[in-house]
Order: C-alpha cells, then structure tokens, then sequence
C-alpha cells in the first residue's frame, strides 16, 4: 500500500464495541486494490482488509484469486485500511474518500513475516542489573512470536492481536529497562541506541504512533546524521497523516539516501489523494529517476497528470505502463485510461 500510515488491526476490532452505539452512516465513496506479494509479486488471495473510520462499523473484505478487493459504502474524509495474510506481516495504511470522485487503485505489496535481529545485550554493559538484562531478551522473545519463530516451531497462530499484545509487553519492558542502561563508552552508547530503536519497533507493532514517533524523533535528535532513522520517521510521519512534516524530513536528506523509490511513491500518492497533483508529479519524477523500469512510477504519475489536465503526458506516462507490464493490474486501467484520451 503506498502511504503507509499503520494502525494495528486488533485496534479496528478493539473499537467496534464502541462505534457499534452509534450510527452507521454510509456514503457513495468507494475504494479498491489490489495486493501481491512483495518478493514474487504473485497476488496475495485470501488477504482480509479492514477498513475504518468516521465513527462508523469497519468494513472488512478479502482480496480475490487476483488479489484484488474493493469497497463501497464510505463518507468523505481519511480512513484506515489494515491488511492482513497468513505468513506476512501485517500492513496498515490510509486513503482519502471522496464521494465526488473515484480514489486511484491502491496498490500493496506484503512482505513476508521475519524475525527481527537480537541485540547483544550481555555483552558491553557490564554493572547492569541481571533484570535489567533479562526484561530486554524478554521482550525480544515477545517481539520474536509477535511474527513467528522459524527455530524450535511452538505452532503458535501469529495474528494481529497477538502482535499487538506482545509488542505492547515488550515495550513495556524496554521503556523500563533503558533508563537503566549506561552510555558512559561507545560500545554502551551503541547498544542503548539498538535497544533504543527496539522500542521504536515496539510501540510500532503495538499500534501506537505516538510513542513510536517519538521514540525515532529522540533517535534521530542524538544522530542527526542516521538516515536510516530518519526515513523510518519519514514514513511514521507519512502514516500518521502529517504529510507536512515528512515531506520536510525527507527533502533533508540527501539524495544518495533514499535507495527505494516506494518512498517517493507514497509520498506522491498522499499529494495525489490530497488533490495536489503537481506534487504529485515532483515525487513520481525522482521513484521514476530511482527505477524507470518499475511501471507503478508511470501509472500514478498517469493519473496526476489527467489531474492536472495534461493529457499528452498522461497519454505518454499510461502507453509506458503497458509496455513495462502488459498483464499487470496497471496495465489493465491503462488501456482503459487510453481508451478515453483517444
């Protein structure tokens, strides 16, 4: 999905009980998709997608033999959209709906489930209370089951709320525990700051934004130079909706940092939702500058330019994507697309 705005799925169910009071109001608004897997770009069947807000009953679908899914019945505004897939980790998102005119496809690639690196934490913090020790591997045992542990298989189901529930636990005991962890050398420096970004992981996966936001804003403030904390909080920032402050982070950072052009894309797609196609267009120039062989960069910036009314361009940008993937779901809405500007 580009945009990436994540809310855990168990939250969407959390909530039911206390949206189901009020009423349900429906609107003309649709949204559609598709979702493949990242590594294959095979589609993903079976996927569920939740999708939440406005003080209303989720709507929940699943994606077809395709992976394909689509929506009806939603009001203007932002709303959540959680993906989730045996054997993936789960992807969360937003969309803007408008009643007036049909959203672009939202494209989501799934990445499969993985388990995080360890942090080393008995080596370099010696005078460390054995607890102090001990709640940290715990947490990251929590944080290991929260995606499945391929070594000594428990057959635990990984769902969406036992992510939320184990990654909440382990944040509990990271934010605990790292207080208590010295940063008098640099080996103690660098392990706290591991620990330190675990947290970050953490709060993430347990669906709060907030503290996850702050956590990489504390990271990033003792490294201003870590591009790589920098752009997990460029898409922290682009999730949580504040558009503003991620373009800003991200127009910081040199050029030579920025090695995926999904960043780009979901930048650009959020400018699009918003109704800003020539931003758009900025952004879908520099993911197409990246990998000018991925058609998506074309498709989207197809789209804002029938936004901005440029026909030849757009006419350009959507006979490129069906040269590059001529069976793709793209290339489908392409030639439709095509057909039109004849």
């Amino acid at each position: 999905m580009r945009t990436q705005l994540r809310r855990s799925i168990t939250v969407v169910l959390a909530l039911f009980l206390m949206f189901s009071a009020f009423a349900q109001v429906r609107g003309k608004g649709r949204l559609q998709g598709s979702v493949t897997d990242k590594a294959t770009s095979k589609p993903v069947a079976g996927a569920t997608v939740t999708i939440s807000g406005n003080n209303t009953k989720p709507l929940v679908t699943k994606t077809n033999a395709k992976g394909v899914w689509t929506a009806f019945g939603m009001t203007n505004g932002l709303w959540n959209i959680d993906i989730e897939a045996q054997g993936y980790q789960t992807l969360h998102g937003s969309a803007s709906v408008s009643e007036m005119q049909m959203s672009p496809p939202i494209r989501s690639e799934l990445e499969a489930a993985v388990v995080e690196a360890t942090v080393p934490v008995e080596q370099g913090i010696s005078n460390v209370p054995e607890e102090v020790v001990n709640a940290v591997n715990e947490a990251q045992e929590l944080l290991r089951a929260a995606v499945g542990d391929p070594v000594g298989d428990t057959g635990t189901t990984v769902t969406a709320e036992l992510v939320k529930t184990n990654s909440g636990k382990a944040a509990t005991l990271l934010a605990g525990a790292l207080p208590q962890i010295p940063t008098d050398t640099e080996e103690r420096q660098r392990i706290h700051t591991q620990i330190e970004q675990l947290l970050a992981q953490a709060y993430y996966k347990a669906g709060d934004l907030t503290k996850a936001t702050e956590t990489l804003q504390s990271l990033l403030a003792g490294d201003p130079s870590n591009n790589t904390n920098a752009l997990l909080l460029v898409n922290l920032y682009l999730e949580s909706g504040k558009l503003t402050e991620g373009k800003a982070l991200l127009e910081k950072l040199p050029e030579w940092a920025v090695s995926d052009p999904t960043v780009y894309l979901n930048v650009g797609i959020l400018f699009l939702n918003k109704d800003s196609a020539g931003d758009a267009v900025a952004y879908f120039d520099k993911a197409i500058a990246l990998d000018a062989t991925k058609a998506e960069g074309y498709y989207y910036r197809g789209l804002a330019q029938l936004q901005l009314k440029k026909s030849a361009e757009a006419k350009a940008d959507f006979t490129k994507v069906v040269e590059l993937a001529p069976d793709s779901a793209e290339a489908k809405d392409a030639r439709q697309l095509l057909a039109g500007l004849k």
